[in-house]
């Protein structure tokens, strides 16, 4: 079973993921997810997902996001902070980024520097950092799809 994390997990890239990991069951496990801003969905994927951990940028869906996890084991982390945290982990098989625009790089390089497998659906990490990404999952053994 690959563990997964999916940043960006409330946008279209994230719930169509989602979407897939559902018809392919027990091919992966969900280890964390990340959102912006839209904390009661994030809230509905933790309760189906039951991840280790769940990142919201947002203040303000943060204050529901902890209130309405609070019951379960799954850690909730805030602010960007929060995102950088989750993208840092070493114990996945992949990180599928679907953050928009420039907020995706840093957790691109955090996780190909992990030594973690990378689902690329966010461009500007590569506009922005491509040969450096390139050289940092080469040297690394890490792979970018």
């Amino acid at each position: 079973m690959k563990r997964i994390s999916i940043l960006g997990s409330t946008g279209s890239i994230g719930v169509n993921a989602l979407s897939v990991i559902d018809k392919l069951k027990n091919k992966f496990k969900v280890i964390a997810l990340s959102a912006y801003k839209n904390g009661e969905l994030l809230v509905e994927q933790a309760k189906k997902y039951e991840p280790e951990v769940v990142s919201i940028i947002d203040l303000n869906a943060a204050e529901l996001v902890k209130k309405e996890l609070s019951n379960s084991s799954t850690k909730v982390l805030v602010g960007r902070e929060g995102l950088l945290e989750v993208s840092k982990r070493d114990d996945l098989d992949l990180m599928l980024n679907g953050l928009v625009g420039a907020s995706g790089m840093a957790p691109t390089l955090n996780s190909v520097e992990q030594g973690v497998d990378v689902a690329l659906s966010n461009k500007e990490s590569l506009v922005m950092a491509g040969d450096l990404i390139t050289r940092m999952s080469q040297d690394k053994g890490v792979k970018i799809f």
